[in-house]
């Protein structure tokens, strides 16, 4: 039962890291796309001179690297899942495989040292 637990949650959490990792890159994508059209603009030329006022095109320009920050954020979370929260439990699985073994072995020993 418990070992079916860890397995499941093991798998829950391979998912949910692929689905983060593929919305990260479809954020990415679709900041990439606006910046592009913007880039060539006049309004990406004052933008590069006015970065401190809060026009219209900055607050675009904001936007847009917040959804590049959003992007490598979830990037990151899918990532501690893959390598940190995944591992963990492949490790407290082996350890309570490694545990229930033991424990069958004194229990024999118990059991047969009785008679």
């Amino acid at each position: 039962m418990r070992v079916q637990l860890l397995q499941d949650l093991q798998d829950f959490f391979r998912k949910k890291s692929e689905i983060e990792m593929e919305y990260s890159r479809n954020l990415e994508k679709l900041a990439e796309r606006f910046m592009a059209k913007t880039r060539s603009t006049k309004d990406h030329q004052q933008y590069k001179k006015d970065q401190n006022l809060l026009s219209p095109v900055n607050c675009w320009y904001l936007l847009l690297n917040q959804v590049r920050r959003e992007s490598k954020d979830h990037a990151t979370l899918s990532d501690i899942y893959l390598n940190n929260v995944i591992m963990r439990f492949m490790q407290i699985s082996e350890d309570s495989t490694r545990l229930m073994k033991k424990v069958s072995v004194f229990d024999y020993i118990s059991k047969t040292s009785s008679l």
